[in-house]
C-alpha cells in the first residue's frame, strides 16, 4: 500500500475511534464535537502503537483527542507567528532563521498542536507563491537558515519539495535548510516507501 492510501485510510472521525477504543455512544457524542473543531487524522500505522485499554498511554495522547481541547482559555496564536510574518506564508522571528509554512496537512493531528487554528482547517496563512519568499530570504542576508515547515513539510508532492531545495539553495548565504516533519515516527511508509523522494 502507498503511504497516500494510508492516508486515505486514517481515521477522521470519532464513530471510527469507538469501537477500538470502547467508547460510549456519549462519549463517542462528545468526542465527535473535539474533532468538529479541531480535526483528528490518525494513520493506521500510528494507532496501531496505541494501547487501547490505557486511557493514559503516551502515544494515544498525541492522536486520541482530549474533551479537554474545548476548555476555554490560552491563545490560537501561542508564539506570536502572525506579527513575524513578512510575506504570505513567511515568518522572520529569529535573526538568522526564516520559517517557510507550506502546508496545512499533516499525516497525524497532533492533538497538543501550536497551530490547530489553521492545520486541516485553512490555507490562509501558507505561502502560495514560492518566489515572494524566496525573494525576501535573497534580500534579507542574515538569514542563514530556513525552516521549512506547516502542518508537515513532508505532506507537499515530491515535486514542490524539489522546487524548494532548487530555489533555495541558490541563495548563496543560507547554510541550512531543513523541512519540518513527524513523518518518520507517524507515516514512516512517505520515507521509505518512495524511491523518488529519497
Amino acid at each position: 500500500m502507498s503511504w497516500q492510501n494510508e492516508l486515505r485510510n486514517g481515521y477522521r472521525t470519532a464513530e471510527e475511534l469507538a469501537p477500538i477504543l470502547g467508547w460510549t455512544p456519549e462519549e463517542t457524542t462528545r468526542y465527535a464535537a473535539v474533532i468538529e473543531r479541531y480535526p483528528m487524522l490518525i494513520p493506521p500505522y500510528y494507532l496501531s502503537l496505541v494501547d487501547p485499554k490505557d486511557p493514559e498511554d503516551p502515544i494515544g495522547r498525541m492522536c486520541v483527542p482530549s474533551l479537554a481541547e474545548l476548555d476555554a482559555g490560552g491563545e490560537t496564536d501561542t508564539s506570536g507567528e502572525a506579527d513575524n510574518t513578512m510575506v504570505e506564508g513567511l515568518q522572520h522571528k529569529y535573526t538568522q532563521t526564516a520559517l517557510l509554512l507550506s502546508t496545512n496537512q499533516c499525516a497525524m493531528y497532533c492533538r497538543h498542536c501550536f497551530r490547530k487554528r489553521m492545520v486541516g482547517l485553512t490555507d490562509a496563512e501558507l505561502n502560495k507563491r514560492v518566489d515572494e519568499a524566496v525573494a525576501y530570504v535573497s534580500e534579507h542576508k542574515e538569514i542563514n537558515n530556513i525552516l521549512v515547515s506547516g502542518g508537515d513539510a513532508f505532506m507537499n508532492p515530491n515535486h514542490i519539495l524539489e522546487r524548494y531545495l532548487r530555489e533555495l539553495t541558490a541563495i548563496e548565504h543560507l547554510d541550512l535548510i531543513r523541512f519540518g516533519s513527524r513523518m518518520p515516527v507517524t507515516l514512516p511508509e512517505r520515507i521509505y516507501g518512495d524511491p523518488e523522494f529519497l
